[in-house]
């Protein structure tokens, strides 16, 4: 009775043995620079920039996994980059073995236009400067170096220090609301050229409807040049 309680110890042993041997122990920092590595990687494929990455809290110190090729994968948002708790998949041989949340803060530096003074609505950009700013929070939306402010205008006002967002902007129309035109009408036979008033704004190829003064008369033309509308008749 003794050899046999002594020969089931001993498998006992033997199989906790080799299970630990077969297994892999990974720790809290090794997991956090995993994570590190694989959100950056991510992130420098969408965007340019430097990138930080702190993960805050982890839900382990250890984690213990089956023996393999470890790989660890961040499901991350690149449209909203900013702190928030991401969801962590673990991956032994291509296999996912593990999914956890951790919570981390991600920023993202680069040179942005920034506003040294108040723009009004409607204005053309200008007193603008490039600054390196903390964009996780709009990293699609920040406009940077290789934006050319000139040919925009606000659509709201935009504050001393605040980033131009290229969803509150809009290119500078080639004919702007109220301002004079030279309106065409033109046959196969003949053009004539009348003064008139932009009714509406818009680009060249654009269709606005503008206002002969001396005759009380609206027309609908096509803008083929600056401050040029052309009515075919």
């Amino acid at each position: 009775m003794i050899f046999n309680k002594m020969t089931i110890l001993a498998v006992i042993l033997a199989f906790c043995s080799t299970a630990k041997a077969n297994s892999a122990i990974l720790d809290a920092q090794f997991v956090s620079q995993q994570i590190k590595k694989d959100i950056t990687a991510q992130i420098q494929k969408e965007h340019n920039g430097k990138v930080e990455v702190d993960v805050l809290a982890l839900p382990y110190q250890t984690i213990e996994l089956p023996d393999g090729n470890i790989e660890i994968k961040t499901e991350t948002n690149l449209q909203n980059i900013s702190s928030t708790i991401l969801k962590v998949n673990v991956f032994v041989n291509n296999v996912k073995v593990k999914t956890f949340g951790a919570r981390v803060e991600i920023k993202i530096y680069d040179k942005v236009w920034v506003a040294q003074n108040w723009i009004k609505r409607g204005e053309t950009l200008k007193n603008l400067k490039l600054e390196e700013k903390n964009i996780s929070s709009m990293p699609n939306e920040a406009a940077r170096k290789n934006f050319e402010p000139a040919n925009y205008m606000a659509r709201k006002n935009i504050k001393p220090g605040e980033i131009i967002n290229l969803n509150y902007i809009q290119e500078v129309p080639t004919i702007v609301k109220d301002s004079p035109v030279s309106l065409i009408f033109r046959t196969p036979l003949v053009s004539i050229t009348i003064p008139a008033i932009a009714v509406d704004e818009g680009k060249i190829g654009d269709y606005i409807k503008v206002k002969n003064k001396a005759y009380g008369k609206s027309y609908v033309g096509k803008i083929i040049g600056e401050n040029i509308v052309l009515v075919n008749i």
